[in-house]
């Protein structure tokens, strides 16, 4: 029998492959401060998101020109980003895998 991650959780596995590299340094802040800016310098607008089990939100934000935010706020309240990028795009249907468990 397969065992496969929950959704979240490959989500997750997905996010950390785009992180940015160690010696970076993480954006983080009030999120109204974030939210505003992302908005004002790339017109960006939250387009999803989600709750983890331990409370976190994570959020993603895009823009009609196809730049995209990947963020998190925890539940004391920190928020940073966890990757950005280009090439957005939004797919209004779920991919059909008939005849395909997984």
């Amino acid at each position: 029998m397969k065992h496969y991650l929950p959704f979240t959780g490959a989500i997750l596995g997905v996010i950390a492959l785009l992180a940015v590299p160690a010696q970076a340094q993480t954006v983080c802040g009030p999120r109204n401060d974030i939210v505003e800016k992302l908005n004002s310098n790339f017109e960006e607008q939250q387009s999803a998101m989600g709750l983890a089990k331990n409370g976190t939100l994570l959020e993603i934000f895009s823009s009609k020109a196809g730049s995209w935010t990947i963020m998190f706020t925890e539940p004391g309240g920190r928020t940073c980003l966890i990757a950005t990028g280009e090439g957005w795009q939004k797919i209004d249907k779920a991919a059909k895998t008939a005849g395909k468990s997984m």
